[in-house]
Formats: C-alpha cells, sequence, structure tokens
C-alpha cells in the first residue's frame, strides 16, 4: 500500500488566522543564524575601528548625556553617579530602538532574497534581533565593569534577590520592539511616508521615555500614564534593582508585560498574514 507523501511546505488558497506554522522557524534555525552572522559582520564592514563601534557607542553617547543634562541642564539623577544613570538609559533605548528598525525594515532591505526563494519570513526579523541581543550583551557587561569599579571605589550598593527580574525585564523591551517593529514593517513596505512618521514619532517617543532623567520628575498627576510606557518600567526597574533608588512596581511591570505580549502576538499574526501579499507591492 503505498504511504501518502510528506511534503515539506503546503500551498493552500486559504489560511485560518491562528496557524502561524511557527514550527517552521525551528527548522531553519541554520538560516537564521547565518542571517545574524551576515548582519553582524555586515555592520562594520569597511569601518576603521570595526566592532568596536559596540562599545564606543555606549560611552560617547553616556558623555553627551553627561555634558548636557548633568553639567548644562542640571537634571536629577536621584543620587545615582550620573555616568551609570546616563549609560542604563541609554544601551537600553539603544537595544529597542535598534531591534524596532531591524524588524521594521525586513522587507525592504531583504526583498531581493525573498523574491527568488521561500524561507519563513520571520526568520529574518529574529535575527536581526538576535544582532542586535548580542550588541546589548557586549554593552551591558561594559555597563557592570563600571558598575563594579564603582561599586569597590565609590559607592556601596546592596544587590538583591531582584536581580532576577532583569532577564524578565529585557524580554519585556524585546517583545514590545519586535511587535511593533514586525506591525510597522507590513506598512513601511506598501506607504512609505510611514517611514518618516515613525522615525519623527520614535525621536519624540524617547523623551517620554526616561532615558536621560529619572521618573520621580514627573509630576504625580501623570505618572500613572507615564507608567503606562513599557519601556519606562524596564529603564525605571532596571536602576531600581541596580542602584536600590526605590521598591519595584511589580503591577506596572506585569501591565506593561501583558501590554507588550500582546503587541507582539498582533505583530506576528499580522506579519504572518500580509507576508505574502507585502511582497507584491514593494
Amino acid at each position: 500500500m503505498e504511504q501518502e507523501p510528506k511534503w515539506d511546505w503546503e500551498i493552500k488558497a486559504g489560511q485560518k488566522w491562528y496557524q502561524l506554522q511557527l514550527g517552521e522557524l525551528v527548522q531553519y534555525k541554520d538560516l537564521m543564524i547565518s542571517f545574524f552572522r551576515r548582519e553582524l559582520m555586515a555592520g562594520y564592514h569597511q569601518s576603521i575601528i570595526g566592532v568596536s563601534w559596540i562599545v564606543l557607542q555606549p560611552l560617547l553617547t553616556t558623555l553627551f548625556y553627561f555634558v548636557v543634562f548633568n553639567r548644562i541642564v542640571r537634571i536629577s539623577t536621584d543620587n545615582i553617579p550620573p555616568v551609570l544613570f546616563y549609560m542604563s538609559g541609554s544601551i537600553i533605548w539603544s537595544f529597542f530602538s535598534d531591534c524596532l528598525s531591524g524588524a521594521m525594515y525586513s522587507f525592504l532591505h531583504n526583498a531581493h532574497i525573498y523574491n527568488k526563494v521561500y524561507f519563513p519570513r520571520l526568520v529574518v526579523p529574529l535575527s536581526m534581533v538576535l544582532n542586535h541581543t548580542v550588541r546589548f550583551s557586549i554593552q551591558f557587561i561594559l555597563f557592570l565593569i563600571i558598575y563594579a569599579v564603582y561599586a569597590i571605589f565609590y559607592i556601596h550598593i546592596t544587590l538583591s534577590v531582584s536581580l532576577l527580574f532583569i532577564p524578565l525585564l529585557l524580554l519585556q523591551a524585546v517583545a514590545f520592539a519586535l511587535g511593533l517593529g514586525l506591525i510597522l514593517s507590513v506598512y513601511v513596505a506598501k506607504y512609505r511616508d510611514v517611514e518618516h512618521i515613525t522615525g519623527f514619532l520614535l525621536r519624540l517617543f524617547m523623551f517620554v521615555t526616561p532615558v536621560f532623567f529619572p521618573a520621580s520628575i514627573i509630576s504625580e498627576k501623570y505618572r500613572p500614564i507615564f507608567w503606562l510606557n513599557p519601556l519606562t518600567t524596564v529603564i525605571e526597574s532596571f536602576r531600581t534593582i541596580f542602584f536600590n533608588t526605590g521598591t519595584l512596581h511589580i503591577s506596572y511591570i506585569i501591565a506593561d508585560t501583558i501590554t507588550s505580549i500582546t503587541i507582539l502576538i498582533f505583530g506576528v499574526i499580522l506579519f504572518k498574514r500580509r507576508e505574502i501579499k507585502v511582497m507584491d507591492t514593494i
């Protein structure tokens, strides 16, 4: 008796919205790693100092924030050493911004590949997130080194079990960035105006996120709205954990985690539903 043939993939006339076929990502993990390596090397190709920019970027950003916001504007840092305060905010913001941009341009920057061969399109934005996660890891190690120097010579810091929240906070930032990036990728590929609007709104968004200022300077009246921003929870909780500046707002962490996961799920569904149609418009 003949066995029914097993297909690697199958094209159907219709597909349910919940049939995302995410299991394919496991089969294409080697391709994801290849994209990751390509992006990691291409980002510093023909650069004089190469991957050293990964370290120089947060250092130069921190220096700029220190001069402008600490010495000139004189914004409070809640008794946190200014260098550590600004570095913690800048590396998390850069991580979020890079993951968002990488996912947002996945269609535009890879149309020449998408049009030639089949593979799960989610492989590309996920490889971009992996690339920026590695970059963030290096910058985070730099932060820990400077943090250790301050802890030994300048300030007394006591770490606690709350350090276990750090991976959760970073995953929340990734979910938020990837979800928004997947949603925007669909519309950026079709309407180029979305690209300009997003760039403008992203710059404004940084000014309502506590990158270079503490949440404590926000009026009590507006704090509930201010904390609706998932990145506010990530950055402020990060500082609370490392500098003992207050208590963790568990309710905000839970609420913003749910928000980030919801945005991610919606982004994945929209991306999967539109991935074929989008390629017809590029």
